[in-house]
C-alpha cells in the first residue's frame, strides 16, 4: 500500500507531467511560428527584387542555373531547422522531468533501496515526454543536447558522473540499510542544481 506521502508524490510528478507536455507543445508551435514568419519575410523580399527589372534578369539566371535545386535546398533547411528546435525542446523537458521526479524522490529516502529506486529515474523514465526517451538515460539525454547545440558544459558532466558513483555504489549495498546522509546531501544538492540550470535552458528557448 502506498503511504499518503508517496501518494502526493505521484500526484504532483503526474502533474508535473501534463504541464510538461503542454509546454512542449507551446514552445514548438512558438518555433514553427517564428521560423515561417522568418521564411516569409526572405520571400517578400526576393519577390519584391524580383519584381524589379534587375529581378527578372536575375529569374533567369536563377531558372537556368538550377532554380529548382535553390528551392530544395531552402526547404530542406527550413525542415532541418524546425525538426532540430523540436528535438532540442523535447530533450530539455525530458531532463527536466526526470530531475524534477529524482529530486524529490531522493530527498525523501530513507533507505539504499529508496534511494535506488530514485536514482532509477536518471536511466529511465516511467512517463518519457516522447516514448522513444523511456530507457534513455540521463548522460544520453544530455549528450544529444550537445550533439544539437554545440553547448557542453562540464560541471554538468561532473554532476553525472557522480550520480553514477553513487548509483553502482548502492547497488552493492544491502538495500534495508539506512541511506547515507552524506550521499544524500549530496545527490539531493545536484539534483536541484541540475534543475535550476535546466530551467534557465528552457527559458532562454523562448
Amino acid at each position: 500500500m502506498l503511504n499518503d506521502e508517496k501518494k502526493s508524490l505521484i500526484e504532483e510528478e503526474e502533474r508535473y507531467r501534463h504541464e510538461i507536455a503542454k509546454k512542449i507543445s507551446d514552445e514548438a508551435a512558438i518555433v514553427e511560428k517564428d521560423i515561417e514568419t522568418t521564411t516569409n519575410q526572405i520571400w517578400a523580399k526576393i519577390y519584391d527584387i524580383l519584381n524589379s527589372n534587375v529581378g527578372l534578369l536575375i529569374l533567369s539566371s536563377v531558372f537556368i542555373s538550377g532554380g529548382a535545386a535553390f528551392y530544395q535546398n531552402m526547404q530542406h533547411n527550413y525542415e532541418s531547422r524546425v525538426n532540430s528546435q523540436k528535438e532540442i525542446i523535447s530533450c530539455e523537458f525530458e531532463i527536466a522531468n526526470r530531475l524534477y521526479v529524482v529530486k524529490n524522490l531522493i530527498s525523501h529516502a530513507k533507505t539504499v533501496g529508496d534511494a535506488l529506486q530514485a536514482l532509477t529515474g536518471a536511466k529511465k523514465s516511467l512517463g518519457p515526454v516522447k516514448p522513444e526517451f523511456q530507457n534513455v538515460g540521463l548522460a544520453v539525454l544530455y549528450f544529444n543536447l550537445y550533439q544539437l547545440t554545440g553547448n557542453r558544459n562540464p560541471s554538468v558532466e561532473q554532476d553525472l558522473r557522480e550520480i553514477e558513483r553513487v548509483y553502482f555504489s548502492l547497488q552493492e549495498q544491502d538495500p534495508k540499510a539506512l541511506f547515507n546522509e552524506a550521499d544524500k546531501e549530496s545527490m539531493t544538492k545536484i539534483f536541484n542544481e541540475l534543475f535550476e540550470l535546466n530551467l534557465k535552458d528552457i527559458h532562454h528557448l523562448k
